[in-house]
């Protein structure tokens, strides 16, 4: 009897620790725009990136995310949720890219990215030219 009730000790107490890590584990998205540049990129905010990152999926933070160029060199995920205007058909049929912050976005909408051309078309049209996003790091 003791066994059982030590091994049933044992199972609930290691659910529990799965439980707990994998919530631990989970990123809450948050919620904002995202808007698109085309080239040629000019540096302005981070330093080092000189030229951007040959893949093309790089992004300029509004300042609430670039936090005083704390966000530099940072990878966030943005998915599309849709667009701004409210119009059908926005996101791609692959509506989440990765990209690495390298600039200060000052005109964005906070909070808000200003997306390379490359990364915001893997994600929505061009002609869409502002999107809701979900994001996250």
């Amino acid at each position: 009897m003791a066994i059982k009730l030590g091994a049933a000790v044992v199972v609930a107490f290691a659910l529990y620790y799965l439980c707990a890590a994998s919530l631990i584990g989970q990123v809450t998205a948050q919620s904002g725009e995202a808007t698109f540049y085309t080239p040629p990129y000019t540096p302005s905010a981070c330093f080092g990136f000189d030229p951007p990152p040959s893949n093309g999926l790089f992004a300029a933070a509004s300042p609430d995310i670039y936090n005083n160029g704390a966000a530099c060199g940072s990878f966030y995920t943005i998915t599309c949720t849709g667009a701004t205007s409210g119009e059908a058909g926005a996101c791609t049929g692959t509506p989440t890219v990765t990209v690495e912050i390298i600039d200060l976005c000052p005109g964005c909408s906070q909070p808000g990215f200003d997306l390379s051309e490359t990364a915001f078309t893997q994600i929505s049209f061009e002609a869409i030219g502002r999107i809701n996003i979900n994001y996250s790091q």
